[in-house]
């Protein structure tokens, strides 16, 4: 009886993940390759896919940020690890070696391009040198496009893979950002499963932050630094969680119900990292999520 009863459980387990990865794919993926961005937007050529001609994958995000080009521009030349940053969770970008600056201010010594020049996402002296994407489009004031090497690229192969940023006047007063990624065709089943599940949604949570920042500084105001630190806390808080209720759901303890605190963890973990929503809201649902672990039962008669 024991043995029905822990494989019972397994198979419950194992089916409430597969819900778990299955919507992940079929409805919060999608939302986020193009997210912020019209389908007309996500469909067109945009300068900088010349970097990478026949592409396997695409990702296309955009922001209205209500500023004039020109004072646009200056926060997305100053872009890079030894420029101004990425305005993007810096504690999480220093927590694996970044070392990004921590300063939001203008400075025009900063914003000067060539083609060829390098944009570092890491620091030279470390991981060999290899934390760079290479400028090879540029139109001053509009475009900056970038060749990049997907994960697990040798340094010494070519591009495959771009990164490309893109302004679009909106009248005098407003500007659209748009940011696009591509991939070139030929990587591993593993490469392409790791992309997916890893690399992509960890890009978004970088990226979506990024932009949204560079509307709020382009626009007049500051990054909100405080709350992006405690939402990494949550972050945090919230995997945990997720695998203490897998751990509880497989030695069986509170019966069934730590089934329903992995479906909460999970969704708690995706709202918090992809939604990015204020730290209260998050707390409140981080809260939650415990409570369905650990809220005391209600006794039998």
């Amino acid at each position: 009886m024991r043995t029905e009863t822990n494989l019972a459980r397994y198979v419950a387990l194992a089916s409430t993940l597969a819900a778990i990865l299955s919507a992940f794919l079929m409805v919060v993926r999608p939302w986020y390759l193009r997210w912020g961005a019209t389908e007309a937007e996500s469909l067109r050529a945009l300068p900088g896919d010349e970097i990478i001609p026949h592409a396997a994958g695409q990702e296309t995000r955009a922001i209205t940020i209500h500023a004039p080009a020109h004072q646009v521009w200056p926060w997305v030349a100053q872009l890079g690890q030894d420029r101004a940053g990425f305005y993007s969770f810096d504690l999480l970008e220093n927590l694996v070696g970044c070392e990004m600056p921590a300063t939001d201010v203008l400075d025009a010594r900063q914003q000067s391009w060539r083609l060829g020049d390098r944009l570092w996402m890491y620091p030279p002296r470390k991981a060999g040198g290899a934390g760079f994407a290479t400028l090879r489009a540029y139109v001053p004031g509009r475009v900056l496009g970038f060749g990049t090497r997907l994960f697990g690229t040798p340094l010494g192969a070519g591009d495959n893979g771009s990164w490309s940023f893109v302004l679009e006047p909106q009248g005098a007063s407003a500007t659209r950002l748009l940011v696009r990624g591509r991939s070139a065709p030929g990587r591993s089943l593993v490469g392409t499963a790791f992309d997916r599940m890893v690399f992509e949604p960890a890009h978004f949570v970088m990226e979506r932050r990024m932009l949204i920042a560079i509307k709020e500084l382009a626009e007049g105001g500051a990054r909100r630094r405080a709350n992006n630190h405690v939402l990494v806390v949550l972050w945090t808080i919230a995997f945990a969680l997720f695998g203490t209720a897998i751990v509880m759901a497989i030695t069986g303890r509170r019966g069934w119900r730590p089934l329903l605190g992995v479906v909460s963890a999970a969704a708690v973990f995706q709202v918090l990292t992809l939604g990015q929503p204020a730290a209260a809201v998050g707390a409140v649902l981080t809260m939650a999520a415990a409570a369905m672990l650990w809220w005391p039962q209600p006794r039998s008669a």
